[in-house]
């Protein structure tokens, strides 16, 4: 033991030591699970990464609008399923997305912010009104630029797409309902 204690004195049998240690956590490093990368999905992405479904349900093509501050929120299409794969939010047992499409009017000259988190409902056939659980909107709207996006809304089971509602404010609201 008196003979490693005087080898560790020695300042080159240290430094070697040190390197050596460095040396094993960098190779140890390559083989640990990879970080995901916290850039996917920006709105700067040149690509639409595509999206998985586990246990789709349905969806249906809606195209309808309302008008919020002279802003147009289009809801363009309604998808249900298990769980999609760029949703980390696990809340419902299925989840019904909204894709929307929003568009400034004319009156619009600086910059709108709009708290979707708390402005938007999903109404159940049963009169449950559901929180999203994700948005992907940005919460802000500029002057003639369009913006695209979704809400989440955690379900416990399958529903008619049909027959649910987004509700945006207390008094306005858009069916689901084709024709």
């Amino acid at each position: 033991m008196s003979k490693v204690r005087s080898l560790l004195k020695i300042p080159v049998v240290r430094a070697i030591l040190a390197v050596a240690f460095i040396a094993i956590a960098v190779v140890l490093s390559f083989f640990l699970p990879k970080e995901q990368d916290p850039n996917i999905g920006l709105t700067t992405d040149s690509v639409s990464p595509t999206v998985g479904l586990t246990r789709p349900v349905g969806d249906v093509v809606v195209n309808r609008s309302i008008d919020y501050r002279d802003i147009t929120i289009m809801v363009t299409k309604v998808e249900e399923a298990g769980a999609f794969s760029d949703d980390h939010k696990q809340a419902g047992t299925y989840t019904v997305r909204v894709h929307i499409h929003v568009q400034p009017g004319d009156t619009i000259q600086a910059a709108v912010g709009i708290e979707y988190a708390t402005l938007i409902r999903l109404v159940l056939p049963d009169g449950e009104v559901v929180s999203p659980k994700l948005i992907t909107v940005l919460p802000v709207v500029f002057p003639k630029q369009a913006n695209d996006g979704f809400f989440d809304f955690p379900v416990s089971s399958q529903v008619s797409l049909s027959s649910l509602t987004l509700r945006v404010g207390t008094d306005t609201s858009v069916a689901f309902r084709q024709g």
